[in-house]
């Protein structure tokens, strides 16, 4: 396996670890930069993943968390950068 490999199930692995604390908070507390934080951590692991069956999976995750934001939110601030798709600026 090699030092690129590694790294990235590393950064996969941190990435999953955080939105299933993230995941706890958004359920206590219901906060929409929670899900918009979540959903762009799915983005990032939807960006890493090279499987097509993976990468499906994230992006419909995202969207799901996307839409929690968005019901939740007062439509304005990160809307203007970031929408259920992903980033609108890199």
């Amino acid at each position: 396996m090699s030092i690129q490999s590694i790294r990235s199930k590393r950064d996969s692995d941190i990435l999953l670890s955080a939105n299933h604390q993230l995941e706890q908070l958004y359920i206590e507390q219901h906060t929409p930069c929670l899900a918009l934080h979540i959903s762009r951590n799915y983005h990032l692991l939807e960006e890493q993943d090279s499987n097509a069956i993976q990468q499906n999976k994230w992006k419909e995750k995202a969207t799901m968390w996307w839409e929690l934001y968005w019901q939740a939110s007062p439509k304005k601030g990160a809307a203007l950068f970031y929408d259920k798709n992903g980033p609108l600026f890199y």
